[in-house]
C-alpha cells in the first residue's frame, strides 16, 4: 500500500514585521498646570506675570521640578532612534538590537520612576516655594493645588515592546503601505541628524574628529535598518568607505575633507539619499560583477589607484625619456641660430588657392629637422607635383 507523500511546506517569506519590534513609550507626566479662571485675573497693573500664566493656564508648580521627567523621555527616544525609526506612533527597531534597546529603555524608565518618588516626597516643599516666589498670587495657586495622591496617579513611566501583525478580520490591509514609507521616514530622520553638520565645513579647510561622531551615528542608524529598503545599503557603504580611510587622530584635510563635504550634502537631503541609493544600484546592474562593488564603495580605491599610477610612472621613466629624445632635432646648431637671428615675418600669400594647398604650405614653412621627423606619407615624384586644390573644390 502506497502512502501518500506529504508535500513540503512552502518557504515562508521573511517580512519586515518579522525582523522588527515596535516600541511604545508610555510616559504620562503631570503638567503642573490648571485652567485659568476669570477670578484669577486682575485687570490693570495687577495682571499676573508671564512666568505664572500662559495660554489660558496657570502654573501651580515650578516647571524646573518637572523638567527631569521630560529629559528622561527624550533620552529614551534617542536610544530608540539610534537604531530605529518612527512608525505608527512608536519606534520600529530591528530584532537584532531590540534586546539592548529594551535594557537601556528600562534603565532610563527606572531613573524616571525614582525621580518621581523624590518629587512626590517633596511635593509640599515645591508648592510652598512656588507660592513664596509669587506671594501676591498665592491664593490663586493654592486654590488649584491637587492632593499628592492625585499627582501620583498622573505620573506613569513604562516602555512596551510589541510585535506587529495584521488582523485577519480587516477588509483592507494598510500595514503594507505604512511599511513602504519606512525608508522615507528614515531618510527624513537622518536629514534632521545632519542639519548641524554644515557648520563643521563652512569657512574651514579641515574637519575635526569631533564632527565624525555625527557621521558614525548616522551610519549606524542606517546600517541597522538597511534591510528595510534597497536604497539604504548603498548610502551606508558610501559612508563606511569614507570613514574607514580616515586617520585615527588629527584633523581631516585635503581630498578626504572634500569627500566629507559631499557626504554631508548627501545625508543632509532625504531625497538625495533616496536617489543616490537607487542610482548606484541601477548603475551596478549595468556593470560587470567584479566592478559593482567598486562602484558602490565610492572613493575606496581612489588612493590605491593614485599610488599605482605613481609606480607605473616611475617604472616607465626611462621609456619616457627615450621617447622625448627621439623627438629632439638632430642638429643643435639650429637652436643656436634661432637664438641669434631675429624672427622674420612670413611672406604674404598672393594666391588664395595656396591657402587650401596644405602640402605646399607645409613644404615651404617646415624646417629640414622637423620635416625629417614628420610621420607623413611618402611624397610624390618630383616630376609629377601634386595638383593644387582650389577653394571651389574644397567647399563643393
Amino acid at each position: 500500500m502506497n502512502t501518500p507523500s506529504i508535500p513540503a511546506p512552502a518557504p515562508e517569506v521573511l517580512r519586515l514585521t518579522d525582523q522588527t519590534t515596535l516600541f511604545l513609550i508610555d510616559y504620562h507626566i503631570w503638567s503642573g498646570r490648571k485652567k485659568l479662571r476669570p477670578e484669577d485675573l486682575r485687570m490693570g497693573q495687577d495682571r499676573p506675570p508671564d512666568e505664572l500664566i500662559s495660554l489660558g493656564s496657570k502654573k501651580v508648580c515650578d516647571p524646573q521640578a518637572l523638567r527631569v521627567f521630560h529629559r528622561k523621555r527624550r533620552q529614551v527616544e534617542r536610544a530608540l532612534l539610534a537604531v530605529g525609526t518612527r512608525f505608527l506612533g512608536g519606534y520600529l527597531v530591528p530584532n537584532s538590537h531590540a534586546e539592548a534597546v529594551l535594557a537601556e529603555a528600562k534603565r532610563l524608565t527606572g531613573e524616571a520612576r525614582a525621580a518621581a518618588e523624590a518629587f512626590l516626597a517633596d511635593y509640599d516643599c515645591h508648592i510652598d516655594a512656588w507660592c513664596a516666589a509669587y506671594p501676591r498670587w498665592e491664593p490663586a495657586i493654592r486654590n488649584a493645588i491637587d492632593p499628592v495622591e492625585v499627582v501620583r496617579a498622573q505620573l506613569r513611566f513604562r516602555v512596551q515592546a510589541v510585535r506587529i501583525e495584521t488582523s485577519l478580520a480587516v477588509a483592507e490591509d494598510t500595514l503594507a503601505e505604512d511599511l513602504e514609507a519606512v525608508a522615507e521616514t528614515l531618510f527624513s530622520e537622518v536629514e534632521q541628524m545632519a542639519r548641524h553638520l554644515e557648520r563643521s565645513f563652512l569657512g574651514r579647510d579641515a574637519l575635526s574628529q569631533r564632527a565624525l561622531s555625527t557621521f558614525r551615528r548616522i551610519t549606524d542608524k542606517l546600517d541597522a535598518l538597511s534591510f528595510a529598503d534597497y536604497r539604504i545599503d548603498p548610502v551606508v557603504r558610501s559612508l563606511r568607505a569614507w570613514l574607514t580611510r580616515l586617520p585615527a587622530s588629527g584633523p581631516i584635510t585635503g581630498g578626504l575633507f572634500l569627500e566629507g563635504w559631499a557626504l554631508m550634502r548627501l545625508v543632509g537631503d532625504a531625497k538625495a539619499m533616496a536617489r543616490h541609493g537607487a542610482g548606484l544600484l541601477a548603475l551596478a546592474e549595468l556593470m560587470p560583477s567584479e566592478t559593482s562593488s567598486a562602484v558602490l564603495d565610492i572613493g575606496s580605491d581612489a588612493t590605491a589607484e593614485a599610488e599605482a599610477n605613481d609606480d607605473s610612472d616611475a617604472v616607465s621613466g626611462t621609456d619616457a625619456q627615450t621617447d622625448s629624445d627621439a623627438l629632439t632635432p638632430v642638429s643643435t646648431n639650429t637652436q643656436a641660430n634661432l637664438a641669434e637671428e631675429p624672427p622674420t615675418c612670413a611672406e604674404p600669400i598672393a594666391d588664395f588657392d595656396a591657402v587650401f594647398n596644405v602640402d605646399a604650405l607645409d613644404a615651404r614653412d617646415a624646417s629640414p629637422e622637423v620635416e625629417s621627423t614628420r610621420s607623413s606619407p611618402a611624397p610624390a615624384s618630383p616630376s609629377t607635383p601634386p595638383e593644387p586644390i582650389s577653394a571651389q573644390d574644397f567647399w563643393f
